[in-house]
This record gives structure tokens, C-alpha cells and sequence, in this order.
């Protein structure tokens, strides 16, 4: 009868754990069958998945190469883009366990010298308006600091500078309007509040409490550790990218990580448990103000409430890089998805390979990668052809007339120059983003949009030329004919 219970017992401990690693192994088929699916359907050229279940690294895998030319590995560097927010948020919040920041408080108190105009509004900023994008900064004041790629000890000060005076559009409080100008200031509360810079504090307080030995915030630290810049897509094409790594933007998009050190922060986020108290943490991952139904923003964090579907995620994006972080504290699990390409019109690509890997996860099921479409590029290069055949075929028939109706002709180069002087301006207000900010996330439609500005002020001013030099032909042969007549006269 021992023999028997004994038997039955190792039956227990040897045949389930089998059991459920015949079902994790399954999983990892699915998800890299999906995987390389979508890195052919998207051309990426490289790219990086850890996923941690109950507390256990249980997949980790990487695909393809870096600018390089080396392989991705556990431990290559991807910047990960807005993903730097919730390490930004948990360092603010570390500060308010130990009472040296108050969520509350208005932000006058921890950086008084910096000013920014109310605009009639009464409430003041407070850090959480920051951390929730709610203090009535507006996203394009916060696009006009970002991808300035300024480097050294003094980046985020200088771009803190640039900034002041910056006037708010709406009241603190009322607001979601999603802005790296935010994570900038709290980067520089950091400092200001600690005697440190952003980099010193991050290190020492999170990074190596957290054992993230290889997650750096600055140009240099980065560059130590074998950094490569990723790849802009030119209509789906990767290109290898400059070196585009903005010191200041370390707060709200330039902190470079691992997969190994992403596996640590999410193990950290799963268990709740070693840097915060458990209503610091619970405070951490809550809901702040509503976005649309089910869906909020928190301190750094999106969060789904939804039944039976709750989670937090963050998705971030660098203009040569992409991730993808999302964990469900229900479920026990969390993932973070690193990739070294990046567009604006690419910009859901990810997210489906977010999505599939989080459905992999929950019902072991093989989704399929929607097929990529570059309909922006496309438009913009076929308005561009489209001007170009117009402006020569003006140019050829102008030349053909023997009248040329003077006012019609004036009047179409002239729109064509202002239009080419116009359009950049007004594609910044259309887009709500400035032009440096499209030239980096979107450089193919950029570039498209400089040679349809180059067509319009080319056309314009070859037709005003024409006129011009038809006119002055005219009044050459008018004078040349009255001399004839007076000599003919004689």
C-alpha cells in the first residue's frame, strides 16, 4: 500500500509539470509561427519577445538583426520609446513612499523656476496631472521638445528651458492630452528634488534595485553598452536610421533596455511587490481619468477595465524603434515586445502583434498578421507625380500659345508659389505635429511632401518667368517696329 501511495505521488510530481510544459510548448509553437509570420508580413528587421507567467520567465526569443548587422540577442538595446513613461511614473512614485513628493502638490513647489502662462485658468499643475497627462499641455507643445537630440548632463534642463512660458489650453485636471512636454518636467522634479540627474537617480533608486544592470538613459551609457540605431521604413522598406538619441527625451521616450532587464520590470509588476508598499503599488496601476469607454490612462500606464479582459500596457515609439508592454495582473502574466522599425503609418503593426501574442497567451489560438497597406505614401506620391506631368504640361503649352492669357497664367503661379510656401505650415496644423516631428516618424512622406513643395514653387516661378520674359519679348519687338516705322518714314 505504500509502495502504491508512493508510486502515485511521483505520478503527481513528474506527470503534471509535463503536463503543463506540453501546453507551454505549445504556446511557444503558436507564438513563434506568428511571430516570424508578422516579421516577413512587416519587414522588421529585428526584434525581441520576453513573457513572464506567474512570476517564471516561460518564453524568450529573438529574430532577425540590428543596423549593424548583428543578431538580436537577450541582451541587445532597443530605446523603448513611450514604454520609458511608467519607469519615469515609478520613480516619481518611489519618491512619494519615501514623502518627498506629494502627488498633489502643484509642481511650483519642486521646480520653481520653471513658469508657464495659466492662461486664465485657476487650478495649478500638480504631479499628477503630469503623470496623467491632464496639466493643459498640449501634445504638439510637447512635440516641439521632443527629438531635439540634445545630449550631456544638462539635456533635460536645457529642454526644460525651451519650454517655459509654455501656455496651457485647457485647465489643469480636465484634460487627457497625451504629452512628452509632461514626462519632461517630471524628469526634471527628479533631479531638482534629488540633487541628482535623471540618469544617477533611475540607476541607482530602480535600475539596480530591480537587478536591470543593462537599462541606461543617456547617449553615452547607451553607446558603452553596444547601442545600434534601428531602421526608419521608406515605404515599408527598413533604412538604416542616424543616430537620433535625445538625452532630454530619456523621462518620456529615451531609456534603452533588454528583453532580459524587461523580464525583471515585469516580473516586478506582476508579483506587486519589493519597491513600493502595496498601496503605493495599487496607486501606481490605477485608473486616473477616463479616455473612452472601459479604457483610461493611470500614472504612465493605459488601462483596460473591461470584464473579464483587465490590464495595463504601453506601447512607446522612437522614429527607428517600436515596443509593445502589456500585463494582466488577473491572468499572471505580462510581455514585452522590442522592435527596430518604425514609421507613423506603421504605427499598428505592432499593436496586431501585440494583440496576437496576448491572444496566443489566453486561448491558444494562432491569429493572422492583417497585411500592411502604405496608403500615405502612395497618396502623397501620386499627388506629387500627379503636379509634377501638370506643371510640365503647363510649361509646354504655355510655351506653345503665340497669346498667353497674362492674368490666368499670373494668377496659377502665384497660387502654385504660395501653395509650396503654405503647405508645410499647413500640414503641421492639420497633423498637429511640427515638421521635425513628421520628417523623423514619417521620413518617405517627408520627403515627398519637400519634392511636391520643390514642384509647386518650381511651377509657379518658371510660369511667372515666362510671362515675364514673353512680356519683355513683346516690348522688344514693339520698340524694334516703331524704329522700323520711323526709319521706313525718313
Amino acid at each position: 500500500m505504500k509502495k502504491l501511495l508512493l508510486i502515485i505521488m511521483l505520478f503527481t510530481l513528474f506527470v503534471s509539470p509535463f503536463s503543463a510544459i506540453a501546453v507551454s510548448n505549445n504556446q511557444a509553437e503558436l507564438i513563434k509561427e506568428f511571430m516570424d509570420n508578422a516579421m516577413e508580413e512587416y519587414n522588421i528587421p529585428g526584434a525581441s519577445l520576453v513573457i513572464i507567467k506567474n512570476g517564471d520567465l516561460v518564453f524568450q526569443e529573438n529574430w532577425g538583426v540590428q543596423s549593424n548587422g548583428s543578431p538580436v540577442t537577450n541582451d541587445t538595446l532597443f530605446t523603448l520609446g513611450s514604454v520609458s513613461k511608467p519607469l519615469t511614473s515609478l520613480g516619481i512614485m518611489m519618491l512619494v513612499q519615501q514623502n518627498i513628493i506629494d502627488l498633489d502638490q502643484a509642481i511650483d513647489t519642486y521646480i520653481p523656476s520653471f513658469t508657464y502662462n495659466q492662461n486664465g485658468h485657476e487650478q495649478k499643475i500638480t504631479i499628477r496631472h503630469l503623470l496623467s497627462h491632464t496639466s493643459g499641455i498640449s501634445s504638439y507643445e510637447g512635440l516641439k521638445i521632443a527629438e531635439l537630440n540634445l545630449r550631456g548632463k544638462d539635456a533635460i534642463n536645457d529642454a526644460v528651458q525651451k519650454l517655459n512660458n509654455v501656455e496651457l489650453n485647457h485647465e489643469p485636471g480636465k484634460v487627457h492630452q497625451y504629452s512628452a512636454a509632461n514626462y519632461l518636467l517630471l524628469g526634471k522634479i527628479i533631479e531638482n528634488v534629488t540633487n541628482q540627474s535623471f540618469t544617477e537617480f533611475m540607476n541607482e533608486e530602480l535600475f539596480s534595485k530591480l537587478g536591470m544592470n543593462q537599462t541606461v538613459s543617456n547617449y553615452k551609457s547607451a553607446s558603452e553598452l553596444g547601442y545600434q540605431p534601428g531602421f526608419q521604413s521608406w515605404f515599408g522598406k527598413p533604412i538604416q536610421s542616424e543616430n537620433i538619441y535625445d538625452d532630454s527625451g530619456a523621462p518620456y521616450g529615451y531609456i534603452s533596455s533588454t528583453s532580459n532587464d524587461m523580464a525583471k520590470y515585469i516580473q516586478f509588476l506582476i508579483k506587486g511587490e519589493g519597491l513600493l508598499s502595496k498601496q503605493n503599488f495599487e496607486t501606481y496601476i490605477s485608473p486616473q481619468v477616463s479616455r473612452k469607454e472601459d479604457m483610461y490612462y493611470g500614472l504612465g500606464w493605459r488601462i483596460s477595465t473591461k470584464e473579464n479582459d483587465s490590464f495595463f500596457f504601453h506601447g512607446g515609439e522612437t522614429p527607428d524603434s517600436r515596443s509593445e508592454l502589456l500585463v494582466n495582473s488577473e491572468k499572471n502574466y505580462g510581455f514585452i515586445l522590442l522592435t527596430n522599425k518604425n514609421n507613423i503609418s506603421e504605427v499598428l503593426q505592432t499593436t496586431y502583434m501585440k494583440e496576437g501574442i496576448k491572444a496566443i497567451i489566453e486561448n491558444g489560438k494562432l491569429p493572422e498578421s492583417p497585411k500592411v497597406t502604405h496608403q500615405m505614401q502612395w497618396m502623397t506620391l501620386f499627388g506629387t507625380t500627379l503636379l509634377a506631368l501638370l506643371s510640365v504640361w503647363n510649361l509646354f503649352v504655355l510655351k506653345r500659345k503665340s497669346t498667353i492669357r497674362k492674368k490666368m497664367w499670373i494668377v496659377v503661379g502665384l497660387t502654385s508659389i504660395i501653395c509650396s510656401i503654405a503647405l508645410i505650415p499647413a500640414l503641421t496644423y492639420i497633423f498637429g505635429a511640427p515638421w521635425h516631428t513628421i520628417n523623423y516618424f514619417a521620413p518617405d512622406t517627408a520627403f515627398l511632401i519637400k519634392c511636391l513643395v520643390g514642384v509647386l514653387a518650381c511651377n509657379g516661378f518658371l510660369l511667372l518667368s515666362i510671362i515675364i520674359l514673353e512680356k519683355k519679348r513683346r516690348h522688344f519687338l514693339k520698340k524694334k517696329s516703331i524704329r522700323m516705322k520711323l526709319f521706313h518714314n525718313r
